[in-house]
């Protein structure tokens, strides 16, 4: 509560000028129980200021659908944080941008993850892009992930590595923006005495409708799960998302 009470604060500190503002949300539909529901939701809100600075707040993981009754779990976290049903993550953020030229950008920030009202990860981040004149757009964002809390057993996870590459086209002809994401994941050691690194890679692939104000987004996710290499086969998730986010 204290964190959430200073982000607030910093949202007021800043100037009133704003460029920008968006409220996004979607549904998931999952193959698996990799987010502990086979229908789970995101919320996300966000604001951009004159000088390129972007607040913003995200609640994602949102369980809507059925969940596995048992204390066995499919998902990451929750092995660490002993957690029966999944609860949602919350997510503050910060970050600033940095034109160095009209096409040629750098960015850096910070994520501050939090669940149950407890701090999880914390989350610094570094992005890099360029986007050409036809309408293509490259971006490259390096997030290393933190722990904050020691597992059941009193040890600290190793901290993680997430890195996203996207490459998107916006149709000159057409309100039309289409994507690609390949996330990697470079995970830390799961326990000192199984000492490994937990790799996975997802593929994201968005279509968004920018004609207006409201612009819906469909898209298709393959994921791969965090898995011990000794007791899982390394099942990966498909989710389909609808979604959509207003610009004001």
């Amino acid at each position: 509560m204290r964190t959430l009470i200073i982000y607030l604060t910093l949202i007021l500190s800043f100037p009133t000028l704003a460029s920008s503002s968006y409220i996004e949300g979607n549904v998931q539909f999952n193959s698996t129980y990799l987010y502990d529901s086979k229908v789970t939701a995101k919320m996300e809100a966000g604001h951009t200021f004159d000088s390129d600075t972007t607040l913003r707040f995200k609640v994602e993981d949102i369980p809507l659908g059925a969940t596995p009754h048992s204390d066995h779990h499919h998902n990451h976290h929750d092995v660490y944080y002993g957690h029966s049903a999944r609860a949602p993550l919350t997510t503050l953020g910060i970050e600033q941008k940095f034109a160095l030229s009209r096409q040629f950008w750098l960015g850096a920030g910070y994520e501050h993850l939090m669940q149950l009202g407890e701090t999880m990860q914390f989350r610094p981040l570094f992005k890099i892009g360029y986007d050409f004149d036809e309408g293509v757009s490259l971006s490259h964002r390096t997030r290393v992930e933190v722990y904050a809390k020691h597992d059941k057993w009193g040890h600290k996870p190793d901290m993680d590595y997430r890195f996203d590459n996207k490459i998107a086209y916006q149709f000159k002809t057409h309100p039309v923006k289409v994507h690609y994401n390949n996330v990697y994941h470079m995970g830390g050691a799961y326990h000192p005495w199984y000492p490994y690194t937990d790799n996975t890679m997802d593929h994201e692939f968005r279509l968004t409708l920018t004609k207006y104000a409201f612009q819906p987004y469909f898209e298709y996710k393959s994921q791969g799960s965090f898995r011990h290499p000794y007791y899982r086969s390394g099942v990966a998730n498909s989710a389909f998302l609808i979604g959509g986010k207003y610009l004001f």
